[in-house]
């Protein structure tokens, strides 16, 4: 028996409490995911188009610098005014994870020019479809030094379920693909490149905001990127501001820039910091990666018109399904581990 206020009874409290959180983390992370889809199954879908394909890999660059950046940043900052939140942005200076904050916009922001460099060699579809990786490779990054159990029977079914479904993208991917030979390998080699940095930023992003309020960890992580890629484009892509220019004069590819800047600041907002912070790299991190990326392949297919592969869809959802099974305890594990 346990009386109201005893040791136990807080303890039980605090375990339901984490539950909860992790359970509206995990929610916040799956709606979050479509919004990513539509942002950059559009940018995957403009990339190889004018002004953006006139020199490579510029045009991808300045795709993401001059349209995605700033949009995404202008929608975060509304987002931080409304909530009221913007107070927390300063409170971030000074700290001691300040360096480790500009450590996760550098490695997110290197993410999405590979994302968008990729999209223009090898398509968008599949450069979402192996994308959703990044959600595992922080899942066992985070488990890694969080020592959390994510080694299990059914890891190993996880593991070639992602293993089946990165390979029947690749396949169906390399004939509908812009590029082949040596430039859908590049293509191919540089989404992996995407991966990694995407995966060690989920655990990035779990492990600052354990110590600072997510809504100012946000904000730098989109503003350090927008600082970022304007020193890169004037100093080292003078092409780039060409591009810039030709894509600023043009208010259709403005309007797609609104589109893909919010879209990708509306998942930045609600699963990588929210579902993140509240559910953790494993499971937040996967969700809201693993099923973004999902629906990148998916609306590249439909909506924005890249050739229909259906080995493509099936091989997205061989992956989805291989890393919810990686990071979903079965009810008899979780019995056996409290036992």
């Amino acid at each position: 028996m346990t009386f109201p206020g005893s040791a136990v009874d807080l303890a039980e409290q605090s375990r339901l409490g984490d539950g909860k959180k992790t359970r509206v983390g995990m929610i916040y992370a799956i709606l979050a995911a479509p919004s990513l889809g539509l942002a950059f199954g559009l940018l995957g879908s403009i990339v190889g188009a004018p002004p953006f394909n006139a020199q490579a890999p510029t045009g991808a660059f300045t795709l993401v610098a001059v349209l995605q950046v700033p949009f995404g940043v202008l929608a975060i900052a509304l987002f931080l005014t409304v909530t009221g939140t913007w107070r927390d942005t300063g409170r971030v200076l000074g700290h001691r994870v300040s360096w480790w904050n500009l450590f996760v916009a550098v490695g997110g922001f290197v993410g999405d020019i590979c994302f968008a460099a990729a999209s223009g060699l090898i398509g968008g579809a599949l450069a979402g479809a192996i994308g959703g990786l990044a959600g595992v490779v922080g899942a066992i990054v985070a488990a890694t030094l969080y020592r959390e159990r994510i080694l299990r029977p059914t890891t190993l079914i996880g593991l070639v379920a992602l293993a089946v479904g990165i390979w029947l993208a690749v396949s169906g991917g390399e004939v509908n693909a812009p590029t082949h030979g040596i430039y859908f390998t590049v293509g191919l080699l540089i989404i992996f490149g995407g991966v990694l940095t995407w995966g060690f930023e989920s655990f990035a992003i779990s492990a600052g905001t354990d110590l600072m309020p997510a809504e100012g960890f946000l904000w730098w992580r989109a503003f350090f990127g927008l600082i970022i890629a304007n020193i890169l484009l004037f100093i080292l892509f003078p092409e780039g501001r060409t591009i810039a220019a030709q894509a600023w004069s043009d208010p259709r590819l403005i309007a797609f820039g609104a589109v893909i800047g919010f879209g990708w600041a509306i998942w930045i907002i609600m699963g990588y910091y929210i579902g993140i912070s509240y559910a953790g790299a494993v499971r937040g991190g996967v969700l809201t990666n693993t099923l973004a990326f999902f629906f990148i392949s998916f609306f590249s297919l439909t909506v924005y018109g890249a050739p229909f592969s259906a080995i493509i869809i099936i091989g997205s959802i061989c992956t989805v399904i291989g890393a919810l099974v990686i990071v979903t305890e079965p009810k008899s594990y979780i019995a056996r581990i409290r036992g």
